[in-house]
């Protein structure tokens, strides 16, 4: 988990850690010092701490995506190296996590040495595991909305239930999907005549976005959301012009949906990107790619080795009127960058950027407001559904020394069960280094940035303390 996870990643009262595979704990007390179980939500490299020590050797639990990307996963230096034809193989960073048997010219296997630690778990099929020897819980995998892989944990257990959401983005059409889940059902808070029995003891919620109360737009194809004003957005240029879209992470595929549908064309990914979407089990991911960079004026390719087609050379863009050179195979490149940004600000910066169109003025690059976490009043929507007895954050923001989970009693105040008076709550802060902690969309930008600083929401510091006094 990101720096900063409250009780080391555990997600109590299990003794179960979630995205954390470092080196066990002695100041908790045992037995939540020592994971009985360790889950994995993603392969966001916040999310992997630990993991690619050669000498961590416990089992995984995670989706059968994030496996399958894991085990492909390669650092950009690395692939850097083999694509260029320094490196004679490619170097897989967790290619120790399974280990094949070995296979003798007469087919006969050896398994000594193999082994294979991540147990890939189909969603929405609860699973039981083992704690201890007198204790199970049951495990069910649900989409968390965030990335290819990523899922929520529910675990079920003597000790109660717990919802890990690990990263996840909770816009409307995904809270009426979970709505309708029946496996989340008996959980619900508004279940027909009261009959939701069950209480959830805490729900470990996704926090990234905790301090924006930014009302942000839906993913979704829809009238007034991203990915659907973006198209509307780049059918105004001339066909002859070339995009490139920065998904410089997972997470930002509706973008690659949205564009291949809309213009019937593929997306020009880089041997790595083409590797791991075709992949997956989503179906459009698989067929939407391509590696040749000719058949199409779409590229998500990577940002650091751009092909030919988009690579436009260092050039001053700064100044308004500025006019970006030619990429190398001397076509006109408009830049696509995902920023956090407001629904009313996503309205205005279509309207301007339509008006500097239609009066022919150069434009050389496109935001996209699509976000891949929930703001605050996304959250609280997401919470008031289940009303659990506990909110406990997966993200703290260590520059603000414990403020953010502090105000969280305020936050969600009127979307919590009562918390038995029984139950008392262990309140461990760790500690971090301190850092300013911008958007990190914005610090991933490529091509001009001037719109990004006018329209995008930076998420600095001050935003954050200003939103922790609306709560004090």
């Amino acid at each position: 988990m990101p720096t900063g996870t409250p009780y080391h990643s555990f997600a109590l009262p299990y003794p179960i850690r979630v995205d954390n595979f470092t080196d066990t704990v002695n100041d908790l007390p045992s037995p939540y010092n020592r994971p009985a179980l360790h889950l994995l939500t993603h392969t966001h490299s916040d999310h992997l701490i630990g993991l690619a020590s050669k000498s961590f050797g416990y089992q995984i639990i995670c989706s059968p995506d994030a496996k399958e990307m894991l085990l492909r996963h390669e650092v950009y230096a690395e692939r850097s190296l083999f694509d260029h034809e320094y490196r004679a193989q490619k170097t897989k960073t967790y290619s120790h996590l399974k280990v094949a048997p070995c296979v003798m010219p007469n087919g006969e296997k050896f398994y000594a040495g193999s082994r294979d630690l991540l147990r890939a778990v189909p969603l929405h099929t609860p699973t039981e595991f083992e704690l201890y020897d007198n204790e199970t819980v049951t495990l069910t995998l649900i989409d968390a909305n965030h990335c290819p892989g990523a899922v929520m944990f529910l675990i079920e257990g003597p000790r109660g239930s717990v919802l890990h959401t690990g990263d996840m983005r909770a816009e409307p059409w995904f809270l009426s999907s979970l709505a309708r889940n029946p496996f989340l059902q008996r959980y619900l808070a508004d279940s027909a005549e009261n009959l939701n029995v069950l209480v959830a003891q805490a729900i470990y919620l996704d926090t990234a976005s905790l301090l924006s109360i930014t009302m942000v737009p839906t993913k979704a194809s829809c009238a007034h959301c991203a990915v659907r004003g973006l198209v509307e957005l780049i059918a105004m240029f001339p066909t002859t012009t070339y995009f490139f879209i920065n998904s410089w992470t997972w997470g930002y595929e509706d973008i690659l949906k949205g564009i291949s549908l809309a213009f019937h064309c593929k997306i020009h990914f880089d041997r790595y990107k083409y590797a791991i979407y075709t992949h997956t089990s989503d179906p459009l991911m698989r067929a939407l790619g391509t590696r040749d960079p000719s058949s199409t004026r779409f590229h998500a390719c990577e940002r650091f080795d751009l092909c030919p087609f988009v690579d436009v050379p260092p050039h001053e863009c700064s100044v308004e009127g500025t006019v970006a050179p030619l990429s190398m195979e001397g076509k006109k490149v408009v830049h696509i960058n995902p920023v956090t940004m407001g629904s009313t600000q996503w309205d205005s910066y279509k309207i301007e950027v339509k008006q500097h169109l239609l009066r022919g003025r150069s434009v050389d690059s496109l935001l996209v407001p699509l976000s891949r976490h929930s703001p605050l009043p996304e959250l609280m929507n997401f919470v008031s559904l289940f009303r659990p007895h506990r909110v406990i954050p997966n993200t703290l923001h260590p520059s603000l020394d414990g403020l953010d989970w502090g105000v969280m009693g305020a936050m969600f105040e009127n979307c919590v069960s009562p918390l038995p008076t029984s139950q008392a709550q262990l309140l461990v802060i760790n500690p971090a280094a301190k850092h300013e902690g911008i958007d990190v969309a914005i610090q991933n930008l490529v091509g001009p940035s001037s719109a990004a600083e006018k329209w995008a929401d930076m998420g600095g510091k001050r935003s954050k303390l200003e939103v922790i006094n609306m709560w004090l």
